[in-house]
């Protein structure tokens, strides 16, 4: 075991992982003027430059609220109206959002939703055929789900990167799971020295020698950018078995699809083919469509849906926050706040988050 050097800088935390989840916890840590140093390649493969960032408070063909929603949607706003303020860039927009049913048992199921009181802050009653943009195919009437919107994740992830190197708190570099090693203060990584590590690897929990038991369950989605010289939607997401969601420059990106067999980080045709078919089903006719851009990337899926945070069940200053999956513009934030306060001011984790939840398995 390599002994510590006396010249080496002492950082309290090494975070492993620039990505959202990464940058959102040395953002936590940087709140409260607590040192850390991050280690992670702003170039490798990730799920944060594909994704389009939805938050979506009712979900799935059952329409039920997402999970913790009502929890973690103030948190959302709070956490990134103050990088918005201190970076100076726009990355959160609340945005309405349009889902269409597809046949009567649609419309009974959101029906029932609509009435339930738990979803008054979240689902709107049934709207008429007909309401929408003339666009967009109608034929039974759709609900409006409320408090949505979608967060710029390649805008937000690059200014804190950015941030974080002009700090000098980011090394730009692929971790080596090998080169960390104990010390009697902690944990010696290269040059440096850690008393805790936090690991925020995405896909790289996979070859991570401590946390590689947890049941992660990788999942890719592709999405498109398409544009139209004749498509004009007010900037709204819409949910037509697939969602689309307008910017400003008169693109649309629509996703996504779900692969649990393939998980290459290429695009594929067919799943290019089957966005494509998904926007010409609920994009009338008269809209040529093309294909501007076609990303892919692995999503960080767990088998219980529910993100990964804690502590190694033998290694006391080694943890974990992974698995954020397709929801992590939403659950970074509130998933951060917890663990910086678990790991500082002695909280508990919320038991379905806590990876103790498989040790005790």
């Amino acid at each position: 075991m390599k002994q510590q050097s006396n010249n080496a800088p002492i950082e309290n935390t090494l975070i492993v992982g620039s990505g959202l989840a990464g940058c959102l916890l040395a953002w936590r840590l940087q709140e409260r003027g607590l040192p850390f140093q991050i280690v992670g390649s702003t170039t490798l493969p990730n799920a944060w430059s594909v994704a389009a960032g939805l938050i979506n408070p009712v979900t799935g063909k059952w329409m039920t609220k997402s999970w913790n929603i009502d929890q973690l949607i103030p948190e959302v706003e709070r956490t990134y109206r103050a990088i918005e303020q201190a970076l100076d860039i726009e990355i959160y927009h609340p945005m309405p959002f349009r889902r269409y049913c597809q046949n009567m048992e649609d419309v009974k199921r959101c029906g029932r939703r609509s009435r339930n009181p738990r979803y008054a802050n979240v689902l709107s009653e049934h709207v008429p055929v007909g309401s929408g943009p003339d666009a967009i195919v109608d034929t039974h009437g759709s609900f409006e789900i409320y408090q949505a919107s979608y967060v710029d994740l390649p805008i937000l992830i690059a200014a804190l990167q950015d941030h974080f190197q002009q700090c000098g708190r980011l090394r730009d570099e692929t971790f080596v799971h090998a080169e960390l090693e104990r010390t009697p203060n902690g944990w010696h990584y290269k040059d440096s020295e850690a008393q805790r590590i936090i690991f925020c690897e995405g896909m790289g929990i996979q070859n991570n020698p401590w946390f590689n038991y947890l049941p992660i369950s990788p999942a890719k989605g592709e999405t498109l950018i398409l544009t139209s010289d004749t498509l004009e939607l007010p900037k709204t997401v819409y949910h037509h078995t697939k969602w689309l969601l307008p910017y400003k420059d008169r693109s649309f990106r629509i996703g996504a699809t779900y692969d649990d067999n393939d998980l290459s980080h290429e695009p594929t045709e067919s799943g290019k083919a089957e966005l494509f078919k998904h926007a010409r089903a609920f994009i009338k006719p008269e809209h040529k469509l093309e294909v501007q851009k076609h990303m892919a990337g692995i999503r960080p899926m767990t088998k219980d849906v529910r993100p990964f945070l804690g502590t190694h069940p033998n290694e006391a200053n080694l943890h974990i926050l992974n698995g954020l999956g397709s929801k992590g513009a939403s659950l970074a934030p509130e998933m951060t706040k917890q663990l910086v306060s678990h790991l500082f001011d002695g909280e508990q984790l919320d038991p379905e988050v806590d990876i103790t939840r498989f040790i005790e398995q």
